[in-house]
């Protein structure tokens, strides 16, 4: 019988080892800091609208750069786990804020520009995350998948300080629980909402892809670990490549048209990862690029229209933006850990949910309209 999948981490192996528990146990580690990453966004966003960005992110970087040093010299599998939650929290407090400073500092082509670059290292950085991570375990042992997030967390921290403390200048000045619940006009709205979906969903499919690709690549088609950081790298490069070539076509397309070519890429992936991609690892690679391509597009084309809505505070839209797609992050995860039959079919399921998600949403926006500005 096949083992059930659980999602692996570079250092999943070394780890198991390491505490003496199961491959399950230490999924539960990503499952959990996916989910708690999740929550901390929708909180924190709306509470920087208050309070500021700087004196919101500041806190959020220290927590992030604390915990992930405790979870290089974490005693127990169940100290981790705790340690890895209190992490997730700090980095969704920081993402959420991220994304709002841009709606804060730019405008127009400028915000564009920065939405590119942060959405597609949003999309990529997973899909790279196991080559990097593969390369510090070899060197320096598993605890550095720690300690260089935590390096790199000081430098991010030393730079958010210089953010001018007056960002926003516009505050939300009720109470806190009003500030969370400025969210609540936004979830409320149903044309914000599911075109929010229809721009996060892609997430659902990439992250299942990056947390079952290991066993795809190394025990169903028995490649070596470089050949498939190889595979993972040249996805990355390519996915950037294709978002590039769509972002400049842009300005000669509606967007009701770059709804469309989302769809035929998302469509191709799911067409192909059940029937071709089954034949070796080169097609299975070929047949995951038009989704990577559409996911690292969406977010960068569709956060930026996202974010021009005036429909609430940047803290809050970039909380719900970014809850759904840390949401749709999870689910992916989950459901490649199902034990289906076959690792594929676990891939080949979030590309069904994502699809049809997604072809249900674009198909009620044509028939009945909606208020999201462009799309009149």
């Amino acid at each position: 019988m096949m083992a059930v999948p659980t999602v692996r981490e570079p250092a999943l192996n070394e780890m198991v080892v390491h505490y003496g528990t199961t491959e399950t146990m230490m999924g539960m580690t990503l499952y959990l800091f996916m989910f708690a990453m999740a929550v901390g966004i929708l909180f924190i966003g709306p509470l920087s609208d208050k309070y500021g960005r700087r004196t919101v992110l500041a806190p959020c970087m220290v927590m992030y750069t604390v915990m992930s040093i405790a979870c290089s010299v974490a005693p127990t599998v169940e100290t981790l786990i705790l340690f890895r939650i209190l992490q997730a929290v700090g980095s969704g407090g920081a993402l959420a804020i991220s994304f709002a400073l841009v709606r804060d500092c730019f405008k127009g082509t400028e915000m564009s520009r920065m939405l590119a670059i942060m959405s597609a290292a949003g999309v990529l950085g997973p899909v790279l995350a196991p080559v990097i991570g593969t390369a510090l375990i070899e060197s320096m042992g598993w605890a550095s998948t720690f300690w260089a997030p935590a390096v790199v967390s000081c430098v991010c921290l030393v730079i958010g300080l210089m953010i001018d403390p007056t960002v926003p200048e516009e505050r939300y000045t009720g109470s806190i629980t009003g500030a969370v619940a400025s969210m609540k006009p936004l979830l409320v709205n149903g044309d914000f909402r599911r075109f929010t979906v229809m721009m996060t969903v892609p997430a659902l499919c990439i992250l299942g892809y990056v947390g079952s690709s290991s066993y795809i690549y190394q025990e169903m088609f028995g490649v070596d670990r470089a050949m498939y950081s190889g595979f993972l790298a040249a996805a990355m490069i390519l996915g950037v490549i294709g978002m590039s070539v769509i972002s400049r076509f842009r300005g000669r397309m509606s967007n009701r048209t770059v709804l469309i070519v989302f769809m035929v890429l998302i469509g191709a992936s799911t067409l192909m990862i059940p029937t071709v991609g089954r034949l070796n690892e080169y097609m299975f690679f070929l047949s995951m690029i038009p989704m990577l391509v559409a996911g690292s597009s969406v977010r960068a084309i569709g956060f930026d229209i996202i974010m021009s809505q005036d429909v609430g505070n940047s803290g809050a839209i970039s909380s719900v933006i970014n809850f759904l797609n840390y949401m749709f992050c999870t689910l992916g995860l989950l459901l490649t850990s199902m034990p289906w039959g076959n690792f594929i079919d676990g891939v080949a399921a979030c590309m069904v949910l994502g699809f049809a998600l997604y072809l249900v949403l674009w198909i009620r926006m044509r028939v009945r309209g909606t208020t999201v500005a462009g799309f009149q």
